[in-house]
């Protein structure tokens, strides 16, 4: 079995934590990973454990076009397939694993499920009637793209080459017009591809988006807890000083060498704002409240 991630350097510690967690229950398993970025680019004083294919070595097609058209974020996703492909031409199974993701114990059992199916897809919700907003959901997609299984057949090459296809071309962000990166695509996936097995597990890829829904407690007493993704979401102590071993705030601060910044991403001068703002109207009630 051979898991990957795929990151820029600002997220190189992340992929390196999620290597180490996979390594601690899994020792026989290999761990790579893709870079969306130039290894030349990594500080001296980074010694990655882990094995990094850098992307230019994939020759991918068009790719320095989707370094000018996408954003950071937009380009490590939309480069996921490809890596996929790549690592699949090394190992018969292969899973992907967002790099804000931590392991918690085995997955072997992914393995077995391999075993019959081409294709592992996951679930952003599982429980009816447990999301506070199941409808916003349907915006960013029914299945999510931070947990993927794969085993190798022609159907997940076809897969893999659709997959590509549409990240190479319409991989943008806009979930207004019905695009999510890499994520939306899967909504076909079920339907369009054969061996397709959707992984209904509670513990497996907890993130912000189905946190309302999944009882952490629960599942660790019930040792069911496998793998949560910190994607999006205040830091932990525990993950943040794993982190800090990898010089995270360091790299955090490293412009990724494809794609450009997104110009609706939130940065402090625009938190300050609209602080001010919310001061400001805040002032201006109460004024009115006393004028009057």
């Amino acid at each position: 079995m051979l898991i990957f991630t795929v990151c820029s350097i600002n997220q190189l510690a992340n992929a390196i934590v999620l290597g180490d967690s996979v390594k601690t229950h899994h020792p026989d398993y290999d761990f790579q990973i893709g870079l969306v970025d130039k290894e030349s680019n990594i500080p001296s004083f980074i010694q990655c454990p882990y094995p990094i294919t850098e992307v230019n070595s994939l020759n991918i097609s068009g790719f320095e076009e989707m370094s000018v058209r996408y954003t950071h974020e937009e380009i490590v996703a939309d480069c996921k397939p490809f890596f996929a492909a790549y690592f699949l031409q090394k190992t018969e199974k292969l899973i992907f694993i967002d790099c804000t993701t931590v392991v918690f114990q085995s997955i072997s059992f992914v393995t077995d499920i391999l075993n019959q199916s081409n294709i592992i897809i996951t679930p952003q919700l599982l429980f009816a009637n447990a999301h506070p907003d199941e409808k916003q959901i349907l915006n960013s997609g029914i299945y999510h793209s931070g947990f993927i299984g794969l085993k190798k057949s022609e159907e997940t090459t076809k897969f893999l080459k659709w997959w590509g296809n549409n990240t190479r071309q319409k991989g943008f962000k806009d979930m207004c017009k019905g695009l999510n990166a890499d994520q939306l695509w899967l909504e076909h996936v079920p339907a369009m591809f054969d061996g397709v097995h959707i992984l209904k597990e509670a513990g497996v890829n907890i993130g912000y988006w189905n946190i309302p829904e999944r009882n952490i407690n629960q599942l660790k007493s019930n040792e069911k807890l496998y793998s949560i993704n910190y994607r999006d979401r205040a830091f932990p102590s525990d993950y943040r000083e794993k982190l800090n071993n990898y010089s995270h705030k360091k790299l955090s601060k490293i412009t990724p060498a494809y794609g450009f910044e997104d110009p609706n991403r939130p940065t402090i001068g625009k938190t300050i704002a609209k602080k001010i703002r919310s001061v400001n109207k805040l002032v201006d009630v109460i004024l009115d409240k006393f004028v009057s």
